[in-house]
C-alpha cells in the first residue's frame, strides 16, 4: 500500500510537472524609450485584445516551445526563429495610427485607434502564423506571407466577434501603404517575399467577402470583383480555411 502511495505520489508529481512546463505563448514589453512610446506600452497592457489572442493560442494550440511576443522591439513586425519570439516596435503602432488618422479614418465610422489594434491583431496572427509554419514544420505552397495573410484572416474570423471587421481594418492599412510603396515601383517589390500592398489589401477583402458572402455583399462595389471573381472568393476561403485547420488539426488541443 506505501508503494502504491509512493507510486501515486510519484506520477501526480510528474504529471503537475509536464502541466506546468507546457510551453505557452507569454508576452513581454520592453522599456519605452520616450514618452510617446509609454503611451502605446501602457494602451497595449490595458488592452483586453492582446489577452485574447494570448489566451486563443495558449487554449488551442500545443506549442513546441515558448513564443515570446516582444512588444518594444527594434525591429519588426517579425518572428525570430532563433528565438522563438514575435517582435513588435512601439513604433510600428505609431506609424499605423499616423497613417489612419492622416486618411480621415474615423470617418468610415472606425475610429483610428480602433483600427490601429484591429491592424495590430492581425499582424500578431500573421507573425504567429510564420511560428506555427516553423515549430510544427508545416508544407507551405507559394509564397509564405501570402500563407500568413490567410490565415491571419481565418484566425480573426473564426476567434474574433465580428472578426471580418476586424480583417478589412488590417486590409485598409494594406491599401494605405500601397499609395506609398507602390509609388515607384522596382523590380524588388515584384520578387520581394511579400505580395504587392495592394495585392494583399483585394486578397483580404475577397476572403472576408468569402467567408460571408450576403454579409458583405457591398464589397463587392468597393473590390469592384467581377462576378466569376466573387464566386471564387467563396471557394478560395472556404479552401484555404478547410486547408489551414486540416494542417493544424494534429497540433491543436480538442475541447
Amino acid at each position: 500500500m506505501k508503494y502504491l502511495r509512493r507510486c501515486l505520489l510519484i506520477y501526480a508529481c510528474l504529471f503537475t510537472a509536464h502541466v506546468n512546463a507546457e510551453s505557452r505563448a507569454v508576452l513581454s514589453y520592453l522599456n519605452a524609450k520616450n514618452a510617446s512610446e509609454a503611451t502605446i506600452a501602457k494602451q497595449l497592457k490595458s488592452a483586453g485584445a492582446i489577452s485574447d489572442v494570448m489566451a486563443i493560442i495558449n487554449d488551442n494550440f500545443r506549442l513546441e516551445t515558448d513564443l515570446v511576443f516582444v512588444f518594444g522591439a527594434d525591429d519588426g513586425p517579425l518572428y525570430d526563429p532563433t528565438l522563438s519570439e514575435i517582435w513588435i516596435p512601439y513604433a510600428f503602432l505609431e506609424e499605423v495610427k499616423e497613417r489612419f488618422v492622416g486618411a480621415n479614418y474615423a470617418a468610415s465610422g472606425v475610429s483610428a485607434d480602433d483600427a490601429t489594434m484591429d491592424s495590430l491583431l492581425h499582424t500578431l496572427f500573421h507573425e504567429l502564423a510564420h511560428a506555427l509554419i516553423d515549430q510544427y514544420q508545416l508544407p507551405v505552397i507559394g509564397k509564405e506571407e501570402d500563407a500568413a495573410d490567410a490565415l491571419a484572416t481565418v484566425l480573426l474570423i473564426r476567434y474574433f466577434d465580428q472578426g471580418q471587421e476586424l480583417a478589412i481594418s488590417a486590409a485598409d492599412l494594406f491599401d494605405l501603404e500601397s499609395e506609398e510603396s507602390e509609388d515607384t515601383l522596382t523590380a524588388e517589390n515584384f520578387w520581394g517575399e511579400h505580395s504587392l500592398d495592394s495585392q494583399r489589401y483585394f486578397s483580404t477583402l475577397c476572403h472576408v467577402y468569402g467567408s460571408a458572402p450576403q454579409q458583405y455583399s457591398d464589397l463587392l462595389k468597393e473590390s469592384e470583383f467581377s462576378a466569376d471573381r466573387a464566386e471564387g472568393c467563396i471557394e478560395e476561403y472556404e479552401s484555404l480555411r478547410a486547408s489551414w485547420l486540416e494542417l493544424l488539426a494534429p497540433h491543436m488541443r480538442t475541447h
